[in-house]
């Protein structure tokens, strides 16, 4: 074996190995924050290079404020290093009590830039739903953009839809908690008085389970990007032609391969299974 072949191998070995472990409190912290399946993103992780950026990168990160970045030449994700512990990317634990905040902004950077890499690395040379589905938005920006690489643009969809959806979803759950009387930052109770009230509002017959208090009937509708940048160019897709089946065509990936809800009543089954005993003893003695 001639040397290049040597350091090829030695680093696609060290690729593999060590992309799932770096990505895994992080998927972890998802899961259980927005109640997403995040299995997929191994098979993404053992395909791409996650690091720190170099001097360079750092300054170029510096000048732009990007926080993070992908390049679909190397399929390398670099992540500032305050995202960082040690080897691997942060989770929610990381974060004091009442901070969720932080890690959210960070989840939806991260998720943003992972599926740059699923698009290239998993979606793109396969014959899959996900590929037709992102070469229809392609083939919509190269007839009705001027200026844009229409490629990019289906990159940069998809990828504000995984943003979107992280951000709008935590949005909904800290929404439908409040709304049943819980702190979403804190996890505890409001007060007897606004427990009381919110009895008497959503519970008159005793029986306490959450109810859809944000009624979404399609979240494909509600957390598809309505603009996406690229190269710091603002494409505002209000008022244009770009068709709800498309959104939805996008958004079924996220449904089909990270357990993205259809609607806010799906939302409500991880609502139960993460909160619902909470929320019955809020109102044990209301």
């Amino acid at each position: 074996m001639d040397m290049k072949a040597l350091l090829t191998l030695l680093i696609t070995t060290y690729v593999l190995a060590a992309s799932p472990a770096t990505i895994s409190q992080f998927s972890n912290s998802l899961e259980k924050s927005h109640g997403l399946k995040l299995g997929r993103l191994d098979d993404v992780a053992q395909k791409v290079r996650i690091r720190k950026p170099n001097f360079f990168e750092k300054w170029m990160m510096n000048k732009s404020g990007a926080e993070a970045t992908y390049n679909d030449k190397t399929n390398t994700i670099v992540l500032r290093e305050k995202n960082w512990r040690g080897s691997r990317i942060v989770g929610l634990s990381d974060f004091p009590m009442g901070q969720k905040y932080q890690f959210t902004i960070l989840a939806s950077t991260v998720f943003h830039e992972m599926m740059h890499a699923d698009f290239d690395v998993l979606i793109k040379n396969s014959n899959s739903r996900s590929a037709i589905a992102l070469k229809n938005v392609e083939n919509w920006f190269r007839k009705n953009i001027r200026g844009v690489n229409a490629h990019v643009a289906a990159h940069e969809f998809f990828g504000y839809t995984a943003s979107d959806i992280i951000t709008g979803l935590n949005m909904d759950i800290q929404d439908i908690l409040m709304n049943h009387g819980i702190n979403y930052q804190q996890e505890r109770c409001f007060g007897k008085k606004g427990l009381k009230r919110i009895k008497d509002r959503l519970f008159p017959s005793g029986d306490i389970r959450f109810v859809d208090t944000k009624n979404v009937s399609q979240y494909s509708l509600k957390l598809t990007p309505r603009s996406v940048f690229i190269k710091g160019k603002g494409i505002d897709l209000k008022g244009t032609t770009f068709p709800d089946s498309y959104r939805a065509g996008i958004y079924e990936h996220f449904i089909a391969e990270y357990g993205a809800p259809k609607s806010s009543k799906d939302l409500l089954d991880f609502l139960e299974r993460e909160y619902g005993d909470l929320l019955r003893r809020c109102y044990q003695d209301i």
